[in-house]
């Protein structure tokens, strides 16, 4: 049977406080959901690019995610990077409707390529 990409609804806005994330499991998707303190909601792959480390204690700092493990900085907004990371991370699209956060997912997850897995 062929997955049908679709929005999911994931959490209520009210539960993502402004300029923080949380993790969320979609479709075997591990994402996060981030509100910026200026209220604009993105979704994003929960794992860093550069080490394999999980984004949902990362900093928000604007329209940015920092990595908790190395301080890698990632765009909410389409997923570009800045050092130590090689890589962009996945954004997902998002839309609010009423109160609730909804993600679109398109199919089953990405796979990482082996060479990049563990990267320090």
């Amino acid at each position: 049977m062929a997955f049908e990409p679709q929005f999911f609804p994931v959490a209520k806005t009210t539960d993502i406080a402004p300029g923080k994330c949380a993790p969320f499991m979609v479709e075997e998707h591990d994402i996060i959901i981030a509100q910026t303190k200026a209220g604009d909601f993105y979704a994003m792959k929960n794992l860093c690019s550069h080490a394999d480390a999980k984004m949902d204690t990362g900093r928000i700092r604007g329209n940015h995610i920092m990595c908790p493990l190395h301080g890698a900085r990632f765009d909410l907004r389409d997923g570009s990077h800045g050092p130590p990371a090689f890589a962009p991370i996945k954004v997902y699209e998002l839309r609010v409707v009423d109160d609730m956060v909804e993600v679109f997912i398109e199919g089953p997850p990405e796979k990482k390529p082996a060479s990049a897995m563990g990267m320090f």
